[in-house]
């Protein structure tokens, strides 16, 4: 071959390479355009740790922002020195084979951060060989899974503390039944069955000693009906978070000793039951916490309305709580203010606690919809007569046989009404319904002179009931029969356009009489009785 052939051969193969070149650059350079923009760390170091290339956010992880080159730089100098050695294992390891595992680096320019890692080893004819790192911060994620382990843990330590509280409630209530009202229905057992063997032998005394037990069920009656009480006020229900408030405070003073005084300093609207039950709960807890560890002799419970919200207050002048406890989230509560604080933050409420050696003051808010101020005024407007007077004071005509029908959950409460009347020709049980739902539709289709109506039932409460057959019937003649006894029952009573309350305490001695006056075109109040009572 001539020489000039070989000269431009050789002229060809360099521009070929020349051309091969340029292609690999711009391989390599949109690689790195690559590289740099991944959201995770991609770095090349030596078996040393000396940085051939870094991302972006590999920087991120090792330095300071903003970021800068760290090509050249050694790994160690952005490391505390406590996690050298970890990371000399790793790449040590990583020389040969691929590897991958978690770090836990202690950065110079700010706080340990865990890493997840992936080592691939590179061949390099320039540098020798390289160590490729894909590194992933996994910090917050180990973060989050801890505060997860640490909260699973303090509910834990919570459900086991309510679930002792739970037991000593059961066991105190255990008690209460057995020492009280087991031993006094025991006894009450006894003398029915003496009674009825000096019925048999005609003793003269029968009678005294019927009307002692009677007196002695009436206590057991009112003790159970306490201790339903306390465990969920029905009045709640029914009349609302005021009323039902003023009745166990009443109670709570009697039972404690402890003077417990209620200011109401607005019209308080009614919430839902679940707002209403959470501040209901908070005072008794609180009165609770008052009695047994503040050392106050007395204590106020204060509600009105601030700035869109319910507020309700119970102070004492007792001794005092430490504030760690009171308000610090995580210091070591007890049940009693964790389970208050959880209550109200079911319903978006707040707690705060304000103590000091002068005494405690337990606040809680709850928010209050602007539509549940128009329930004030609708409530106020509903306590007028709604319907007209000759239709609640129409007798039933003189002769004819008057109509009643009885709604009544239970069936020994039904069955006791029907006993009372058995023996009266001129009034007549007509029919009997177990719920609200049922009452309506009884009251249509079997049209009653009286409805006797139980207060607390299914599907639609006493009250409920009545307030739709004001509109719907106002010339049925209503008489509320109840276990509960307020002031503010007959209050309700009155507004919802009842003609008469009687207490089944009392049903014996005052149910027909009731029936009759109201029939007769009366009202039948119990405290309107006691007024008109001689002294």
């Amino acid at each position: 071959m001539r020489p000039e052939h070989r000269k431009r051969k050789a002229s060809g193969t360099q521009g070929k390479n020349s051309t091969a070149g340029r292609k690999r650059e711009g391989a390599y350079f949109h690689y790195r355009e690559l590289l740099d923009a991944l959201e995770i760390g991609v770095a090349c170091v030596s078996e040393r740790g000396i940085i051939r290339y870094s991302n972006p956010r590999f920087g991120d992880m090792v330095a300071a922002p903003p970021f800068k080159s760290l090509t050249g730089t050694n790994l160690r100098s952005f490391l505390s020195g406590s996690s050298w050695r970890d990371l000399d294992m790793a790449l040590r390891r990583s020389a040969g084979v691929p590897s991958e595992g978690q770090l836990q680096l202690d950065v110079v320019s700010g706080p340990k951060r865990m890493i997840r890692v992936s080592f691939v080893p590179i061949p390099s004819a320039e540098y020798g060989p390289l160590i490729g790192i894909v590194a992933t911060e996994v910090t917050r994620l180990m973060e989050t899974a801890q505060a997860l382990r640490d909260s699973e843990a303090s509910v834990q330590n919570l459900s086991a503390r309510l679930l002792r509280v739970q037991d000593e409630e059961r066991r105190h209530m255990a008690r209460d039944l057995h020492d009280t009202i087991g031993q006094e229905l025991a006894i009450a057992v006894m003398r029915v069955e003496q009674i009825a063997k000096e019925v048999s032998t005609g003793a003269p005394n029968v009678q005294e000693e019927l009307a002692e037990c009677s007196e002695w069920l009436r206590k057991i009656e009112s003790e159970i009906r306490t201790l339903s009480y306390v465990l969920h006020p029905p009045l709640l229900d029914q009349i609302g978070l005021v009323p039902a408030l003023k009745w166990y405070i009443e109670g709570f003073s009697k039972r404690s000793g402890l003077n417990v005084q209620i200011d109401v300093r607005s019209k308080i609207p009614r919430l839902n039951v679940e707002e209403e039950t959470a501040l209901f709960r908070i005072v008794q807890e609180s009165l609770t916490n008052v009695l047994r560890h503040s050392g106050s002799p007395e204590a106020y419970v204060r509600i009105g309305l601030e700035n869109d919200s319910l507020c309700v207050s119970i102070e004492d002048k007792g001794q005092g709580i430490k504030r760690d406890r009171a308000n610090e989230p995580k210091a070591p509560l007890g049940v009693g203010i964790a389970g208050m604080r959880g209550r109200l933050s079911l319903v978006q409420g707040t707690l705060d606690i304000q103590s000091d050696e002068q005494g405690t003051k337990v606040n809680a808010t709850v928010p209050v919809r602007r539509a549940d101020y128009k329930s004030v005024s609708a409530s106020e407007s509903a306590a007028a007569p709604a319907r007209p007077m000759h239709h609640a004071q129409q007798p039933v005509a003189q002769g004819r046989t008057a109509r009643i029908l009885v709604a009544d959950d239970h069936e020994i409460a039904r069955r006791g009404i029907r006993d009372l009347f058995r023996d009266e020709p001129e009034l007549e049980i007509c029919g009997e319904a177990q719920d609200g739902v049922e009452a309506l539709a009884k009251v249509n289709e079997l049209h009653p002179d009286l409805l006797i109506l139980d207060l607390s039932m299914p599907k639609m409460g006493g009250f409920s009931v009545a307030n739709h057959l004001r509109r719907t019937n106002p010339s049925l003649k209503i008489l509320v029969y109840s276990t509960h006894s307020h002031p503010d029952i007959e209050r309700m009573a009155r507004s919802a356009g009842c003609r008469g309350y009687v207490h089944k305490a009392n049903a014996a001695r005052d149910l027909v009489r009731g029936a009759r006056a109201i029939l007769r075109g009366g009202e039948f109040y119990e405290c309107d009785i006691a007024r008109s009572q001689p002294a």
